[in-house]
């Protein structure tokens, strides 16, 4: 198993590994320090999951400070909480508006707060220029295993 340490000296060396492309060739290299630089900030991530006990922060839709069972998913119309069929039940509505200043929310007595959820890190982007270091949720899809943030 890979210990924090061990995923900060991986990112160390990335890093090392990018300067030393561009004082060696240049601008020519850049392929090689950006893939560097993006690893480690995967690394350095890894290394923060893995200090927190395998779990980042994520956002929770809550009823107080009950988890509501809900993910957020993305569709036509953009990103939106979805209820397990028990909270869609219990609400009247299966879709939630995310957003601090949803007035459905509101209306619902619902709110989003901050939450510890097991979690892991891997790369992503929408094209070649937006590749990043993507935290998501390793645990229950529905938030039950999270640990809402005091």
């Amino acid at each position: 198993m890979t210990t924090a340490q061990q995923y900060r000296d991986s990112a160390s060396k990335h890093i090392d590994a990018s300067y030393e492309s561009f004082e060696r060739c240049d601008t020519d290299g850049f392929m090689s320090q950006w893939a560097h630089d993006i690893m480690a900030q995967v690394d350095r991530e890894k290394a923060a999951i893995i200090e927190n006990g395998n779990m980042a922060v994520f956002g929770g839709l809550y009823d107080g400070d009950r988890r509501v069972a809900a993910k957020v998913i993305d569709t036509k119309f953009g990103a939106s909480w979805l209820l397990s069929d028990d909270e869609a039940a219990k609400y009247g509505r299966k879709f939630v508006p995310i957003g601090t200043n949803s007035r459905v929310q509101k209306q619902l007595g619902l709110s989003e707060r901050d939450e510890m959820a097991p979690a892991w890190v891997t790369t992503g982007g929408a094209s070649i220029t937006s590749v990043r270091a993507i935290v998501f949720r390793t645990g229950d899809k529905w938030g039950s295993d999270a640990i809402l943030c005091k």
